[in-house]
């Protein structure tokens, strides 16, 4: 199976971050059972998505481009880059930040 990617839409300060990010879906929420959505996501640089927390699911954010810190449900910031896998179960907490001049794109999974 193929999923081509939806439009790309442009979310200002998401969950009281800092600037611009740029989200492709490729799988919306009742496509497949155990999953919510799947995301290409894109921060500008110095971006952020604000913290803010899962209450009724869970999300991996799979980093594929850039570096940046993780905020992780204790509040602490994480070095993150392309490679790295971040899990949040569900009930935590977390955010995201660009650090770069260049954009930080992630994949993230939410189930």
């Amino acid at each position: 199976m193929i999923i081509n990617p939806e439009e790309t839409i442009e979310l200002k300060n998401r969950f009281d971050g800092k600037g611009s990010i740029f989200s492709t879906s490729y799988i919306k929420e009742d496509d497949f059972e155990g999953i919510r959505k799947v995301l290409e996501i894109e921060l500008e640089p110095h971006a952020s998505i604000g913290y803010h927390q899962h209450i009724d699911e869970g999300e991996i954010y799979h980093i594929i481009e850039g570096k940046g810190e993780f905020q992780d449900s204790d509040g602490t910031f994480k070095p993150v880059s392309k490679g790295d896998c971040c899990v949040i179960t569900k009930g935590q907490s977390h955010g995201l930040v660009n650090t770069e001049d260049k954009p930080l794109k992630i994949v993230a999974i939410i189930f």
